[in-house]
C-alpha cells in the first residue's frame, strides 16, 4: 500500500463507523441521552493492526458480543457486520499514516437511551467502530526504561459486585487510581490489588511476573485479556512455564522480571513496584526478549523497531 504525501495526510480525515453509517472523525458523537454517556453503560474492545492488518479481529468481536449477552445489553450488529465495518475504516484510515505506523482499533456498544431524558423507553444502542494512530511516542520511554508501578490504596471491584472480567467503559475507579498514583509518584501507574491483598491488574494491562523462569499472572477478578491469552500461547510454544493463579504482592519484590501485556502496546517491561526494582533491568530479561521476538514473528511486525522508530514519522489527528 502506497504512503500518501504529507499534504494528503494533513488534508484527509479518518472515518468512523456509527450504527452502520460512515462519518468523519470530527463529526463522530454520541447523543447526550445515550446510556453510554449518562451511565457509562457500554461494552468495548481495543485491538490494533499489524502492518495494516487487523489480526485477532474475530477474537475481539466475539468477546464484545459475549459481553453484550452477559450484561443483557441490546443486541448490536452481527459479527460479520462489525468485521466488515472494521475492515472498511482500517482500509481508508491506514492510508493516512506514515510508513511504519499502525492503528489502534476500538469497538463499543452502549445500553441504549435513557428513558428519563427521552420521555420514553429506548433500547436502541449506539455501536461504534473507530481507529486512532498508535501513540508509540507515549510508550517509548516505558519500553526503554520500564514502567514504574505504584500500589493503589483503591481496591479492585470484586467480581460479585461488578463484571470485572468483561471489558466495559465504566472506568472511574481506574481513573481515580491512576490519578492518585500520578500525584504520589509522577510518571507512575497504579497497580490495583484485590480485597484479599493479591495483585489484580493496571488500568490498561495485565500483569505478568517471572520468578525462576516461570511466568505467573492473576486468575481472579481480572479482565479476560486477549493479550494475556496470546502470551500464554507463546509461552507454551517456547516451553516457558506459565500459570494463572493468585499472585501475592510479596512475590513482586523478588521477581526476576515483571511486564505488562495489552493489545495496543503489546509488551511493556516494569522497572519497579513501589520503588522495589526487578532483579533484571527492564526489557533485558530472557523471558521478555523471547516473548517480544515471538510476538513479532507471529504478527509479521518487528515490535521493538516499531516502538523505537523516530518521532518524526508520527502524526497527530
Amino acid at each position: 500500500m502506497s504512503t500518501p504525501s504529507a499534504q494528503q495526510q494533513s488534508s484527509a480525515e479518518p472515518i468512523v463507523w456509527i450504527n452502520g453509517r460512515l462519518v468523519p472523525w470530527s463529526a463522530a458523537a454520541l447523543p447526550v441521552w445515550d446510556l453510554g454517556v449518562v451511565a457509562g453503560a457500554a461494552v468495548t474492545e481495543a485491538g490494533r493492526t499489524y502492518g495494516g492488518r487487523f489480526l485477532f479481529a474475530d477474537q475481539h468481536v466475539e468477546r464484545l458480543l459475549h459481553a453484550l449477552r452477559e450484561l443483557d445489553f441490546p443486541p448490536a450488529s452481527e459479527k460479520h457486520q462489525l468485521l466488515q465495518a472494521a475492515e472498511e475504516i482500517i482500509q481508508q484510515n491506514f492510508q493516512l499514516l506514515p510508513e511504519g505506523s499502525d492503528l489502534g482499533v476500538v469497538m463499543f456498544s452502549t445500553a441504549g437511551g435513557n428513558s428519563t431524558y427521552l420521555g420514553r423507553p429506548s433500547s436502541q444502542p449506539t455501536t461504534v467502530v473507530h481507529t486512532y494512530p498508535l501513540p508509540f511516542s507515549q510508550w517509548r520511554n516505558a519500553f526503554l526504561s520500564g514502567v514504574r508501578l505504584t500500589v493503589s490504596q483503591l481496591r479492585q471491584i470484586p467480581a460479585d459486585c461488578f463484571p470485572v472480567s468483561l471489558k466495559v467503559r465504566n472506568r472511574l475507579h481506574w481513573w481515580l487510581a491512576d490519578h492518585a498514583a500520578e500525584q504520589q509518584s509522577p510518571g507512575s501507574r497504579a497497580l490495583l490489588l484485590n480485597c484479599d491483598g493479591s495483585i489484580a491488574e493496571t488500568s490498561t494491562a495485565s500483569v505478568c511476573v517471572v520468578r525462576n523462569g516461570h511466568v505467573t499472572t492473576p486468575d481472579g477478578d481480572v479482565l479476560n485479556s486477549l493479550s494475556s491469552r496470546l502470551v500464554e500461547r507463546l509461552c507454551q510454544n517456547a516451553g516457558i512455564p506459565f500459570t494463572r493463579c493468585k499472585v501475592n504482592l510479596s512475590e513482586l519484590q523478588n521477581a526476576e522480571e515483571i511486564f505488562l501485556t495489552s493489545s495496543p502496546s503489546c509488551l511493556l517491561p516494569v522497572l519497579s513496584v513501589d520503588g522495589h526494582k526487578t532483579q533484571t533491568p527492564p526489557g533485558r530479561g530472557a523471558v521478555f526478549r523471547r516473548l517480544l521476538r515471538d510476538w513479532s514473528l507471529a504478527t509479521g511486525v518487528d515490535l521493538e523497531q516499531q516502538m523505537l522508530r523516530s518521532d518524526k514519522s508520527e502524526i497527530s489527528r
